[in-house]
């Protein structure tokens, strides 16, 4: 229903004309596809152990320090006026940074088995 109802808002937003409703299309879309695929597997898939949930709080722990840091550096570049980004600049740059940060993570933790 959800996808349904970004498709549908997505169309009305192209009728008055503005490009955005693409994203909200795609974004639908995508949605979508993500519900067929968790539709077709089984309930116990979904089930995590002890190490997976273990691995995911570490990485997120990690990522978390990793953006603090970021944040502090991104401070002081702004305050020596060696850089001077807008918000949204900023913003999209932590976001994307702290997701890939978060993925790498748990990918490292994942194969070390730990």
């Amino acid at each position: 229903m959800m996808s349904m109802g970004l498709m549908a808002v997505g169309s009305a937003i192209l009728m008055f004309g503005f490009d955005i409703g693409y994203g909200w299309i795609l974004a639908g879309l995508i949605l979508t596809l993500g519900a067929l695929y968790n539709a077709t597997k089984s309930t116990e898939d979904f089930i995590e152990d002890e190490r997976s949930v273990r691995n995911k709080e570490k990485a997120g722990y990690h990522a978390f320090n990793t953006m603090l840091i970021l944040i502090i550096i991104f401070n002081l570049l702004y305050f020596y006026k060696i850089w001077m980004p807008s918000p949204s600049q900023i913003y999209a740059l932590l976001f994307l940074v702290g997701i890939y940060v978060w993925l790498v993570f748990q990918w490292m933790y994942n194969k070390k088995g730990e």
